[in-house]
């Protein structure tokens, strides 16, 4: 099976140089590639037979080779077509669809920026790559971007594509193309979302997969044992999709706090807990996201129906009252303001010497990830009716700190 990777980024880069090592000690006829922009096809050397410089921090390399690029077809603006974007649901998990060029993808590695899913996925479903039969293993920063992924692409649930939700915690920077420094070992956590019409599939926690590709689930099978594998290289855990998600609340409150005032303050993340004025916002950001998350907990466990969580994208009121959908994850367990400030202060010591992504996109110049972090927050905040106007405010600095777009061009 062909493993694909959306994301030559850090992440993507480090992933996918694992991955091709394991294919490599394997006697199996995988293979991988990864999916880039068009402009990053230019910052390649020798795009027709690329390599991965991993980085250690002592200052060692070792390069690895033998996969694939593509590159996502960006012909079309995200939304252009939706009748286009929803037309897999015709199609049966073992039918095959074909790209003119690259052909169907069966597991799909989204490690892209939050704000880039979409898009990325959307190319994709357009070119209609993604059927009912693939896997998607969601490697992104924030929260919610399930959600609208699912909304946008996958409204109906017979013929959604299985859904792997990760969480990372190594800490990696690109130097180049495909070129990257592991700075800091972390763990990836992830769980199976359950499938929206209750076809089993728990036997995928099971060693043993299906032989036949047009098997049911043999690319979650063959995600999940992949994953497994990455184990001993990228300390990979699975679990249950609360856990999971327990883990996804509890980094974005962490990156609530550190990321944006990290920005704000253009300092390290330890720099910090030196600078009384950030400590104060970091102790209001935690004490509205404690009440968020105990309001939801107390609302959980009334409701036989958990409210669904918000699509990112979407600031209409009926977007906040939840519509029963598969995009309901209950917690495992809530936290108090004092537990969150402390996850927040581990967190900035541990990565003390770093500088947040959020940092380094604002210096760039870039688009940030503030919508899927304190945006998505704040909306979370008015589906359960807690307002968050620390958090608000520090989202909207951030707005401001991003390139102003382009107005639309007159017709």
């Amino acid at each position: 099976m062909r493993y694909h990777i959306c994301g030559g980024g850090a992440i993507g880069s480090l992933l996918g140089w694992h991955i091709r090592r394991i294919i490599a000690g394997s006697v199996t006829d995988d293979a991988l590639s990864i999916i880039i922009r068009p402009y990053q096809l230019r910052q390649l050397r020798y795009p027709r037979s690329p390599s991965i410089t991993l980085r250690n921090p002592l200052g060692g390399h070792r390069i690895v080779g033998g996969f694939q690029v593509e590159v996502l077809d960006e012909t079309h603006q995200a939304g252009q077509d939706i009748a286009i974007l929803r037309a897999t649901r015709d199609v049966s998990p073992t039918d095959t669809i074909t790209h003119p060029t690259y052909g169907h993808i069966q597991s799909l590695f989204i490690t892209t920026k939050a704000h880039h899913a979409p898009l990325a996925l959307e190319s994709l479903v357009r070119t209609r790559r993604i059927s009912p039969a693939t896997t998607i293993v969601l490697l992104t920063n924030g929260m919610g971007i399930y959600e609208h992924l699912v909304d946008t692409f996958f409204p109906d649930p017979s013929t959604r594509p299985q859904f792997v939700l990760a969480t990372n915690t190594h800490g990696a920077f690109a130097n180049g193309m495909f070129d990257v420094s592991h700075a800091a070992s972390g763990q990836i956590h992830y769980g199976v979302v359950p499938d929206p019409c209750g076809r089993d599939h728990h036997l995928a926690r099971t060693p043993a997969y299906p032989t036949q590709p047009d098997a049911p689930f043999y690319s979650l099978h063959r995600t999940l044992s992949m994953l497994a594998a990455l184990a001993p290289h990228l300390s990979t855990t699975h679990e249950s999709i609360p856990e999971t998600h327990h883990r996804l609340v509890l980094k974005l409150v962490v990156n609530s706090c550190i990321n944006p005032l990290s920005a704000i303050h253009n300092c390290k993340n330890g720099a910090l807990l030196h600078k009384d004025e950030a400590k104060a916002t970091i102790r209001r950001i935690c004490e509205e996201a404690a009440a968020i998350l105990q309001r939801k907990a107390a609302e959980d466990q009334a409701n036989s129906d958990i409210v669904s969580l918000p699509d990112p994208t979407d600031e209409s009121p009926s977007s906040l009252n939840g519509t029963p959908s598969i995009n309901r994850l209950p917690f495992v367990r809530t936290m108090t303001a004092g537990d969150l400030e402390r996850e927040v202060v581990r967190v900035a010591k541990l990565t003390a010497g770093n500088y947040s992504s959020m940092l380094m996109d604002v210096r760039a110049k870039k688009k940030t990830e503030i919508e899927y972090i304190n945006g998505y927050l704040s909306r979370l905040g008015r589906t359960y009716g807690v307002e968050t106007p620390e958090n608000d405010r520090v989202a909207d600095l951030i707005r401001q700190m991003e390139p102003k777009r382009p107005p639309p061009a007159h017709s």
